[in-house]
């Protein structure tokens, strides 16, 4: 029997499928993601017949849930709350009979994926080739002194969070920093000390 199952983090609910069998005295779990909508009955029954039939003919694939599917959950969690935080992988490992580590391991390779609650502002200096050459180091040890804290980490009131890029498509206007998805060039620290106080 296929049931369907839903997990949510963080009031988000995430869909899919499991089913589990005796083979060979051998019982497999099968697992299959949809996605962040309930299906509806006509839905779910074509969907139960193409899981069906798949277990059938390539139960190798769905003994775990797939990688691909893991990423997916990751992003719209990601999408969702600025972070993947530990609490999140232990109810994906749980849920999904996956083992911790193996989780991590997928989320860390892949640098889209952030750890740590981003602060409301969230800083992005460029130290691309343009950037470099523009003296964005000195900026960056300036928001470093600034803000009193290090790249990846966020201030104590949680206002400001700083991180290290390699381009933010504005080599014209080197240096250049982003906050929150607005561009900001042609900075010295005098600039960077006026926009950071915009925005405290």
């Amino acid at each position: 029997m296929v049931e369907l199952r839903r997990l949510t983090i963080n009031n988000t609910h995430y869909y899919y499928l499991f089913h589990s069998m005796h083979n060979e005295n051998k019982f497999l779990k099968f697992k299959h993601y949809i996605g962040l909508k309930e299906p509806s009955h006509d839905e779910m029954l074509k969907i139960e017949k193409e899981f069906l039939e798949k277990i059938e003919k390539t139960p190798e694939q769905l003994t775990i849930i797939g990688k691909q599917n893991i990423i997916r959950i990751l992003q719209q969690i990601m999408e969702k709350e600025g972070y993947i935080s530990e609490e999140n992988f232990v109810k994906l490992s749980k849920n999904f009979d996956i083992p911790l580590v193996e989780l991590v391991s997928v989320a860390s390779f892949y640098s889209q994926f952030k750890f740590n609650k981003p602060g409301k502002y969230t800083i992005s200096i460029c130290d691309g080739t343009a950037c470099h050459v523009k003296k964005s180091s000195e900026l960056i040890k300036y928001l470093e002194e600034l803000l009193e804290i290090k790249p990846g980490k966020v201030t104590k009131d949680g206002k400001f969070g700083l991180e290290c890029v390699n381009c933010i498509g504005a080599c014209a206007r080197a240096p250049a920093m982003m906050i929150n998805g607005v561009v900001y060039g042609k900075l010295d620290k005098k600039k960077v000390k006026e926009i950071i106080k915009t925005h405290s």
